[in-house]
């Protein structure tokens, strides 16, 4: 089943929603509160309204005796209704019946009603309680039309708020589109280039200025990257074709089998350097992808060191070297890795020294709890601005490789990623002739 494209709405989308959400419902609560407040409002005057009503009633009915004849009262009820159109009154028996109705024809479908029973001195066996109703038709329809007023100002508004939003979202985003036509017009090709600054809004600076230093990182990946894959066919291309050229000759010649012996055993020599250098890359490779080291504990690391020094003791005596141990410590390691270690740094450092020097391994405890682990031989010094780079994959500060056949440029590179498989890192220091090389463990 094939999925089609999820189109994500885009920034511009969600914050013109969310503006014309929030408008609406701003203006929304303000409209209700505004007719609800009016609403209140009316309702209270019409309460004042029957209240005085009621209060004029009872004042006329408790005003003088001669409202008590018949016809009297009834007709000064009139003459006071005819001042108040909206309110309509009955008059009722204390059984209920209505003995008296204004405008009986008119009573109003939609009122506002008050009942009050009469003062007991001036209540009469025929009226006993009075109910008002004020018609409140005309202030429905008010209501009705401030109603359709709000609900049209609050539509209108938001759908204005929208549009404004809507301009100002484009043009406060218009950086981002910079930025998107900048990233398109970036290629493999054009590694060098980055995301222009200027006029860059704070709040996104420190995104490009991330994104730079990512494209910094990459240009300088992809350049080791190169470099590495010319560096790998370059070391394997000399041992392949010696091999190559070796068994060709062995071929078209009638060589002795004594020759023919020989020529197997330097195809094997180059063999097995060209299976060192792929372990050394699968091992590279393993501590790329995050491989830890099995630490064991490690009563002393001079005794380790003692013990690896011993094994290249020949090496050392071919050109008048010295050795010694300055330091001792303690902790849990990896044994294997750490020989592995010792013996690339004191490989490197016998390769370096001057003959008839001396090569100190220093052991230093570190006041974070670190050790550090280093080499120091006596030399020419490594120059400054390869210092950064001596622990890439085969880099040799000698670009002539001439000790090509005896070193592969990947030595220093497994010791910092054996520093790193313990936590640590890899460190170098070389000045007026002395050469520091080795690692920090945690």
């Amino acid at each position: 089943m094939k999925l089609g494209r999820q189109n994500n709405p885009t920034l511009s989308a969600r914050l013109i929603r969310w503006l014309a959400s929030l408008s609406l419902g701003v203006l929304g609560c303000l409209c209700l509160g505004v007719f609800f407040s009016v609403k209140a409002n009316l309702e209270t005057q019409q309460d004042l309204r029957l209240e005085k009503f009621s209060t004029a009633i009872r004042h006329l009915f408790e005003e003088t005796p001669a409202h008590l004849r018949p016809g009297t009262l009834e007709h000064d009820l009139e003459d006071l209704l005819k001042i108040n159109r909206d309110l309509h009154l009955k008059l009722l028996k204390q059984s209920g019946e209505a003995r008296f109705v204004s405008t009986p024809g008119s009573w109003p479908a939609q009122a506002r009603f008050y009942s009050f029973e009469l003062p007991e001195l001036a209540r009469q066996p025929d009226f006993t309680v009075a109910e008002l109703a004020l018609d409140t038709a005309p202030d429905e329809a008010i209501l009705d039309r401030l109603a359709a007023i709000l609900w049209a100002a609050a539509l209108i508004g938001s759908a204005a708020i929208t549009v404004g939003g809507y301009l100002i979202v484009y043009l406060g985003l218009s950086p981002i589109r910079t930025l998107a036509e900048q990233t398109r017009s970036l290629a493999i090709l054009s590694l060098d280039k980055r995301l222009e600054t200027k006029g860059i809004p704070a709040e996104l600076q420190v995104l490009v200025d991330q994104f730079n230093d990512l494209l910094n990182r990459l240009e300088k990946a992809y350049r080791q990257l190169e470099g590495f894959n010319a560096d790998v066919a370059h070391e394997l291309r000399t041992p392949l074709a010696n091999i190559i050229a070796s068994s060709e000759l062995a071929l078209r010649g009638n060589d002795t089998q004594e020759n023919l012996r020989d020529c197997i055993g330097s195809n094997l020599e180059e063999m097995h350097r060209l299976s060192g250098i792929v372990n050394d890359m699968l091992f590279l490779s393993q501590a790329d992808r995050g491989a830890k080291a099995r630490r064991t504990p490690i009563a002393s690391l001079a005794q380790l060191c003692a013990e690896v020094a011993d094994y290249y003791e020949a090496v050392f005596m071919e050109t008048d070297l010295q050795w010694s141990i300055d330091g001792d410590a303690a902790g849990q390691f990896d044994v294997a890795l750490l020989r592995r270690l010792l013996s690339n740094l004191l490989n490197n450092a016998a390769r370096h020294a001057y003959p008839g020097s001396a090569i100190v391994i220093r052991i230093r405890p570190e006041a974070d709890g670190r050790i550090e682990l280093s080499v120091i031989n006596r030399g020419e010094a490594i120059p400054a601005d390869s210092l950064p780079q001596i622990f890439d994959r085969f880099f040799r500060v000698d670009t002539a490789r001439s000790q090509g056949h005896q070193n592969h440029g990947l030595g220093l590179a497994i010791v910092s990623a054996i520093a790193r498989m313990h936590g640590g890192e890899a460190f170098a220091q070389s000045a007026r002739g002395e050469t520091r090389i080795g690692v920090r463990l945690a």
